[in-house]
Parts: structure tokens; C-alpha cells; sequence
């Protein structure tokens, strides 16, 4: 065989490998499902990926994964880690990935596009915040009349909250310039001078606090009650599919916000407390606390989920303890029709504008049905310290 004909199969060898790892290592192809016994009878174990950000908006997903991971009451369910929305999103527009956390005005942009996606279930409430710098002189959103503030995404309730508060403080379009800019670059960008205020899902707002240079304009929480940022979102493929592993994963993103928000001092399983006799994959340091809260903060810092500083999280969760909460996660149209509204008007829809002969509404995007069909039972256990 001649040398070119060599280099063309092995640059087809070459290809071949890195699709066939890419297939196993991204895609799961491959994968062993796993075996369980159930009344005595041998079944497969359901296996779904879920995608997320490294955000406190998405802490019910590593907590649920944890959760299905040490019992096999139910179907596994992976937290899959992604660093930007694009990728997430081509994932679920290619067929990758079927259930995500993604900004809610994103998933209603996605399904009138034509991405078969649903709303199943709120991923949190509030657990957003403005940041300026600490040695800033603003007190006021009034005094960013004519900065540049980041935003996580043109389609995110963010942006749709500094329009609300433009209109408040009879701000136009020329009085404030909006970036969009990746979330985990917030702080370094904010310290450099690229923009005088961001907005953002923690714990990248708590990063720049802990770090020293910056500080809390707004809660969200103080200026929009109740504020929704990530929603869990399913593709219709599933819901067609398989609906029982759908209401599966709502009732284990329930349980984990009500526990992670109500629970009592018992530990999860898996978890451990430092020179304790107890049998755990994951050790909570002396002094770090075992409320709920904290246990989610050591679970969703491993470098399978967020690979964050248990600190950082611990920061956010705790300073004040209602920055973020994880209960009262049922969809309401009320909390879609305002943001509904603001969608429209920023032109999220242009490309296929609402019109009485073209409706597009809460039942479009949303499935709420999921919703009634009862809560995981956790595997909690022995006392812990809070």
C-alpha cells in the first residue's frame, strides 16, 4: 500500500476513535446499565441524564443525583455538567440530552422556535443578585445611568429584570449598555473594568464578596419576589416516551428542594461527619455544619457535579439563609404571564411574533401534570450537627 493510502486509514482510524470516545465519554453510549433486583425479580435500572450550570439555581439536580445514586428505589438520574447555555442547548436540539436546567424565557424561546421542549417544574426561587464593585460609589440602580452591565443571556429573566427596573427608574434603551457575558467570568470581568455591575445566578454574585472586591447592590429577592431564573425542562421525545421516568425526576427534584429547605439534622446517606465511627463517601469538615443545606453545599461541590469550593457554596446558602430557596417550585401562570409579557415586548418572539391567529401561551410551554404525583422518600439517616 502506498504511503498516502496509509495516512488516509489511519487519519479514518484516528477519526473513528475519537467519535467511538466521544460516544461513550459525552453520549454514554456504551454504558452498562445497571441491574437491579426488584420482588425478587432481575430488571434494568432507567439511567437520564439531566443537564445543568454550575449555578445554586440548579442545586436540586446534583442533590437528586446524589440521591438516585445511594438508592435503588429508583431510576438513576446523572447530573451532567455543562459550562455554557449554547452547548446545552445543541445538545437537546441534537438528540444528546432530553432534560435540563435552563433559563426559563430560553425554554419558551426554544419551543416556539420548534424545539419540542416542556416546563415540568421550577428550579428555585430568587438566588440572583446585582454586583458592583466594593470601592464603587453606586447605591442605587439610578446610579448606573449610563454604565454597562453583564448579563448571563439576551433570553434570561435577568435581562428581564433590569428592564423592569430601566422602566422604574425611566431609564431608555441608550442609559444603560447590557453584556452578555458568561457567568463564571463575571467576577474576573467586574474586577478589570469590563462593566460596572453584573447580574447573575450565584454563587458567582458570592464570589466576588468572598473575594473582597465586590458587593450586593440588589437581592433579587428584595426587588422581585419569588423571582424565577431556571426552570427543569423535558423534551416531548420523553414525555412520549417514557412519562413515568418524567414524573420520576419531578418527584426527585421536589423532595430534594423541600429537604434541602425543611429537612431536619439527620444525614444523607453517603455522608459523614468528621471523627464520627459513621460510613460515608463524603466527609463533613468540623465546624462546616450539617443542616440540609450544608450537606447539599459538600454534595453539589464534588468534581462530578460542580467541583466548587464547598465554601463558596456554603456562603450562598447561608448569608442571608433565604438568598436562594428550593420550595414552592409548582408552575403558576401568573409567575409566566408577566414574563410572558416582557418577552414579547424585548422581541424574544420576533422571529415568529404572538398574534391572536398565532397564540402562544402557558399551556404551550408548560406541562404542570407532573407534578401532582407524590415525592420521593429520601435516604436520610443519622443525626448530624447543624
Amino acid at each position: 500500500m502506498t504511503q498516502p493510502g496509509k495516512l488516509v486509514i489511519a487519519c479514518f482510524a484516528f477519526l473513528a476513535t475519537v467519535t467511538l470516545l466521544h460516544a461513550h465519554v459525552n453520549l454514554g453510549m456504551f454504558e452498562r446499565a445497571d441491574i437491579v433486583s426488584v420482588d425478587g425479580e432481575t430488571s434494568v435500572r432507567k439511567s437520564l441524564r439531566v443537564g445543568h450550570l454550575p449555578v445554586t439555581c440548579h442545586l436540586t439536580c446534583p442533590v437528586t443525583s446524589w440521591v438516585s445514586k445511594h438508592s435503588e428505589q429508583h431510576s438513576e438520574f446523572v447530573s451532567w455538567r455543562y459550562t455554557s447555555w449554547p452547548a446545552m442547548t445543541e445538545d437537546i436540539d441534537a438528540g444528546n440530552l432530553d432534560a435540563a436546567f435552563i433559563l426559563a424565557p430560553l425554554a419558551m424561546v426554544m419551543q416556539r422556535q420548534g424545539t419540542p421542549v416542556k416546563i415540568v417544574h421550577l428550579g428555585h426561587r430568587d438566588g440572583t443578585a446585582i454586583v458592583v464593585r466594593e470601592d464603587s460609589p453606586y447605591q442605587s440602580f439610578e446610579d448606573l445611568r449610563g454604565k454597562r452591565i453583564a448579563i448571563p443571556h439576551r433570553y434570561s429573566n435577568q435581562r428581564i429584570l433590569v428592564e423592569k427596573l430601566k422602566d422604574e427608574y425611566r431609564f431608555t434603551n441608550a442609559d444603560i449598555t447590557m453584556i452578555d457575558y458568561p457567568p463564571p467570568e463575571m467576577p474576573a470581568g467586574l474586577k478589570s473594568g469590563q462593566f460596572e455591575a453584573y447580574i447573575v445566578g450565584e454563587p458567582f454574585a458570592a464570589k466576588a464578596e468572598m473575594d473582597g472586591f465586590g458587593r450586593v447592590l440588589y437581592f433579587t429577592k428584595d426587588i422581585w419576589p419569588d423571582f424565577i431564573s431556571c426552570v427543569l425542562v423535558v423534551t416531548e421525545r420523553l414525555i412520549e416516551r417514557d412519562p413515568e421516568l418524567v414524573a420520576e425526576l419531578v418527584q426527585g427534584i421536589s423532595a430534594s428542594g423541600k429537604w434541602i429547605d425543611e429537612g431536619d439534622g439527620r444525614l444523607m446517606a453517603g455522608l459523614r461527619e468528621e471523627d464520627s465511627d459513621q460510613v460515608g463517601e463524603v466527609t463533613i469538615p468540623k465546624d462546616f455544619g450539617s443542616s440540609p443545606r450544608m450537606q447539599a453545599a459538600m454534595i453539589a461541590a464534588r468534581q462530578e457535579y460542580y467541583n466548587q469550593d464547598p465554601e463558596l457554596l456554603k456562603f450562598v446558602l447561608t448569608r442571608p439563609i433565604d438568598r436562594v430557596r428550593y420550595t414552592q417550585l409548582n408552575l403558576a401562570k401568573d409567575d409566566f404571564k408577566e414574563i410572558q409579557q416582557y418577552a414579547e415586548q424585548l422581541g424574544f418572539f420576533s422571529f415568529r411574533p404572538v398574534t391572536a391567529d398565532d397564540p402562544f401561551g402557558f399551556e404551550d410551554y408548560c406541562d404542570p401534570s407532573f407534578e401532582q404525583s407524590g415525592m420521593w422518600t429520601l435516604p436520610v439517616g443519622q443525626e448530624g450537627q447543624d
